[in-house]
């Protein structure tokens, strides 16, 4: 399994969110220069740091932020990593009969690759900017509204 730093899930959380690393640190009540430092890998984030992320967005789980294990979001079920031989590459990519064989889960979507997503729009304060699809390999992808 692929380790993935710490500013790195730092990164993910800032875009999730689709915030700029100013708005994050603004949120959290910090310096802008102290995101800057963290996501360059210049400093490594402090306990004070990783309370005021975690008070400000509970949605996250502390495992995954601090250490990278278990599931991304606190309403994720926990799913035990399979072992795999350390010396082959992750294969993320999967064959159509591969994707066929596994279980449908709550969030299966059967499309086709030239198949386009309509985002409704409701009218809101708050218009509909993005949705953001996270896959249990951990890759995204980015839905924007018409």
């Amino acid at each position: 399994m692929e380790y993935i730093e710490m500013k790195d899930r730092i990164a993910h959380i800032i875009r999730a969110k689709n915030l700029t690393a100013a708005e994050f640190a603004l949120r959290l009540g910090i310096q802008p220069s102290n995101i800057s430092h963290l996501l360059s890998g210049r400093n490594n984030p402090s306990l004070d740091f990783v309370k005021k992320l975690k008070e400000t967005f509970p949605e996250y789980n502390l495992d995954w932020i601090v250490l990278g294990k278990g599931p991304m979001t606190v309403s994720e079920p926990f799913m035990e990593p399979k072992p795999s031989d350390e010396n082959q590459p992750v294969d993320y990519q999967k064959s159509n009969s591969e994707l066929d064989e596994l279980e449908p889960t709550l969030f299966s979507v059967e499309k086709t690759p030239e198949e386009v997503v309509e985002i409704p729009q409701k009218p809101s304060e708050h218009p509909l900017k993005q949705i953001i699809l996270v896959y249990e390999d951990r890759s995204f992808e980015v839905l924007l509204p018409r």
